[in-house]
C-alpha cells in the first residue's frame, strides 16, 4: 500500500513539472508575424521609411477584387526620402498586372514592369501572394520583391519593399482604373550592390498618378 503511494505521489510530481515546462515554453516563444499581416512586412525601421513618404495605407480585412492589368502613365517620382536626382522626375510608363486574389488568404500576385523613357533601363517588380487589405473600393498591397535593374551590360538585383495604394474606378459594375494611385518601393536588401548603381537601405521613393487605367 505504502509502495502505491509513493508512485502515485511521484507521478503527479513529474505531472505538473511537465505542465509547468510546457507553460514555460509558450510563454517564451516569440509570436513570428503571418504572411497576411501588415507586420509581417513592416518592421520599425520600415515603418519609419513609409512615414518619410506619406503613402497611405488602406487597412482592413475586407478588400475589393482588384485583379487585372493597368497602365500608369506617366510613372512618376513625388516623393524620396533622401536626396534624390529622381524627385520630380517622370520616368516613364508602368504596366501593373495583379492576378490570382484569394479573399480568404488576403493574398494576390503582383507584377509591375516600368519601362524607362530616358535610357534602355527596364525594370520589374513581382511578388505572388502579397497581402492585400482594405474597405469598399479603397485597398492597399505589400510584398517583398526580388527586383532586377536591367542596365544593359549588367543586371543589378536587390529586395525591396513595394506597396501600392489606391481605389477601384467602378462602373457599371467595371472596374475601369485606379485612382489616386500610390506606390512605394523601399529598398531592403542590396545584396551588397557590386555595381554601385543602387540607393541605399531604407532609402525609397514615392510613385504617383491621379489615374491608372484598364488595359
Amino acid at each position: 500500500m505504502k509502495i502505491t503511494t509513493i508512485k502515485s505521489f511521484l507521478f503527479f510530481i513529474v505531472l505538473g513539472l511537465t505542465a509547468c515546462s510546457s507553460n514555460d515554453s509558450d510563454n517564451d516563444e516569440t509570436t513570428i508575424p503571418k504572411q497576411n499581416s501588415y507586420d509581417y512586412y513592416v518592421d520599425a525601421a520600415m515603418q519609419k521609411s513609409i512615414n518619410q513618404l506619406g503613402i497611405t495605407i488602406h487597412k482592413g480585412s475586407t478588400p475589393p477584387n482588384v485583379e487585372g492589368i493597368y497602365k500608369i502613365d506617366p510613372f512618376r517620382c513625388t516623393m524620396s526620402n533622401f536626396t534624390d536626382a529622381l524627385l520630380g522626375v517622370t520616368l516613364g510608363t508602368s504596366t501593373l498586372t495583379l492576378s490570382n486574389q484569394n479573399t480568404a488568404k488576403l493574398s494576390v500576385d503582383f507584377k509591375n514592369l516600368t519601362i524607362y523613357t530616358n535610357d534602355s533601363t527596364n525594370e520589374i517588380w513581382e511578388g505572388k501572394g502579397s497581402f492585400i487589405s482594405g474597405e469598399g473600393n479603397k485597398f492597399s498591397i505589400l510584398l517583398h520583391s526580388n527586383g532586377e535593374l536591367d542596365r544593359g551590360s549588367y543586371i543589378a538585383k536587390y529586395q525591396n519593399l513595394i506597396i501600392l495604394s489606391g481605389e477601384l474606378d467602378i462602373q457599371n459594375n467595371q472596374i475601369k482604373g485606379i485612382k489616386d494611385v500610390q506606390m512605394a518601393s523601399i529598398m531592403s536588401d542590396d545584396y551588397g550592390d557590386p555595381h554601385t548603381t543602387l540607393i541605399e537601405i531604407g532609402q525609397g521613393r514615392l510613385f504617383t498618378n491621379s489615374y491608372a487605367a484598364v488595359k
